[in-house]
C-alpha cells in the first residue's frame, strides 16, 4: 500500500512538475504573434536601426533594436488632450544591442493604460538625440 500512495505521489509530482513548465514558458510569450501588431513603425535612418510595434487591444507598446549599430532605440508614447496638445505619457527605450526589446501594457496601469477613442503620438528614434526621429498618430479604438 505504501508503494502505491509513494508512485501516486510520484505521478502526480511528475504531471505538476510538468503543467507548471509548460505554464512558465507559455506566460514568458506574452506579445501578439508575428503579424499581430496594429501598427509597425521604424526609424528613419537608411537601415532602419529600431522598430515600434503597437497592438491597440490591450495597449501592448514595444520597441526593438533592429541593427547593430551600436544606439538605442526608443518609442515615446503622448495622448492628445481636448485642448490638442499631446502630452507625454511614456519613453521605452531597448538597451543590450541588437535584438533587445522593451515592452510596455495596459496591463502594468497607470501611465500604460492608453485612454479609448483618443489621438496618440508614437515617435520612435536612435540614441538619447532624437537621431533619425519619425512621429505617427493613431486613434486608440481597441
Amino acid at each position: 500500500m505504501r508503494q502505491k500512495i509513494a508512485a501516486l505521489a510520484a505521478t502526480t509530482l511528475i504531471l505538476t512538475g510538468g503543467a507548471l513548465a509548460n505554464a512558465t514558458s507559455a506566460s514568458a510569450t506574452v506579445d501578439p504573434p508575428s503579424g499581430g501588431w496594429d501598427h509597425t513603425w521604424t526609424t528613419s535612418d537608411s537601415n532602419p536601426g529600431g522598430t515600434a510595434y503597437i497592438a491597440e487591444y490591450g495597449d501592448i507598446v514595444s520597441v526593438c533594436d533592429t541593427d547593430a549599430d551600436g544606439v538605442s532605440p526608443r518609442v515615446q508614447i503622448a495622448v492628445q488632450y481636448p485642448s490638442g496638445a499631446y502630452h507625454i505619457r511614456y519613453t521605452l527605450t531597448a538597451s543590450g544591442g541588437e535584438g533587445a526589446c522593451a515592452s510596455a501594457r495596459a496591463s502594468q496601469g497607470g501611465i500604460y493604460d492608453l485612454p479609448e477613442d483618443t489621438s496618440i503620438s508614437v515617435a520612435v528614434w536612435l540614441g538619447p538625440d532624437y537621431g533619425s526621429v519619425t512621429t505617427h498618430y493613431y486613434v486608440n479604438d481597441h
